[in-house]
């Protein structure tokens, strides 16, 4: 059953657009420093970087003999020195992430995490996938390569929401956990959470972690198609209203939504955070690819 959910989530089609991620990220990662998780030595890292001419006093052991089998030049071989910190995607399952039963953004976000965690793990990170709701649940924790991707896959398609929302207690139960600060990429609706937003980030803030907010959201959440008398449920709570969906009912729901958006970026920023919009009609790859340069994962 587990391999069925997991096909039906991530078909063959996702698997190939994974590899070609990966790809483009190897080549971003190539042309720059490779973020500000890593730092340039020479020593015995785990990723080669590049080379550079010998001088005298260096040490002798890095020296790329081959190469100067061939050109009779000495050059010695740079590495990337890496951190221990991990890489932290923390993933809303709250039940605002698929309201009426409709998947859409939970399905995105779940992608979205997979091709994050694929991305890293291709970049020798270690990935926790931290799913939470009202409290914090069980958590993944990979190595430091892709063997472990179907793994992923699996977890995630797995996860199943519902439950309120209560991001800053979950937030500050995961800070207290870290060893290390970490890369923190945290996706979510961001609803319910407007007054617990700036104190979570906090939370990570307060452990010297890097934090990019992924806002996922729907099309209809930004533009609900709605006309006529209607009742309305909130996702988590349960609670009904009735309102008549008019022309101007609609124009004042979206000035709303932006003022809600933009609430959420300044409050993002004021933390020392990034702010990233992943709405669902963007293609995933953009996003990871958009995400992991805000989180100086990449460079380009």
């Amino acid at each position: 059953m587990a391999a069925q959910r997991r096909d039906e989530l991530f078909d063959e089609g996702f698997l190939a657009r994974l590899q070609r991620l990966h790809l483009i990220a190897k080549r971003l990662t190539a042309r720059g420093t490779g973020g500000a998780r890593r730092s340039r030595r020479l020593g015995d890292g785990l990723e080669f970087a590049d080379h550079r001419s010998y001088a005298p006093g260096d040490d002798i052991r890095f020296i790329d003999w081959p190469y100067y089998g061939r050109m009779e030049k000495l050059l010695l071989r740079l590495f990337h020195e890496r951190s221990e910190a991990d890489v932290v995607i923390l993933l809303d399952t709250s039940a605002s992430m698929a309201p009426g039963q409709t998947t859409e953004k939970f399905d995105y976000a779940r992608r979205a995490a997979a091709a994050l965690a694929f991305v890293a793990m291709g970049g020798l990170e270690r990935v926790v996938i931290q799913p939470f709701a009202a409290e914090p649940l069980a958590a993944l924790r990979t190595g430091r390569n892709r063997g472990q991707i179907l793994e992923v896959l699996d977890f995630l398609a797995d996860l199943a929401p519902g439950g309120a929302t209560a991001l800053r207690r979950c937030a500050g139960a995961l800070a207290r956990r870290l060893d290390a600060p970490a890369t923190v990429l945290l996706l979510g609706d961001l609803l319910d959470v407007a007054e617990e937003l700036s104190d979570a980030l906090a939370e990570f803030r307060g452990r010297s972690c890097d934090v990019t907010v992924l806002h996922v959201y729907s099309p209809l959440d930004a533009a609900p198609v709605l006309a006529g008398a209607l009742q309305l449920e909130q996702a988590e709570t349960g609670e009904t209203m009735r309102v008549r969906a008019t022309e101007e009912l609609r124009a004042s729901y979206r000035r709303r939504w932006e003022r809600f958006c933009r609430a959420a970026a300044r409050t993002t920023a004021a933390r020392g955070a990034a702010y990233v919009a992943a709405p669902t009609d963007v293609p995933f790859e953009q996003l990871v690819l958009r995400t992991l340069r805000q989180a100086g994962v990449l460079a380009g």
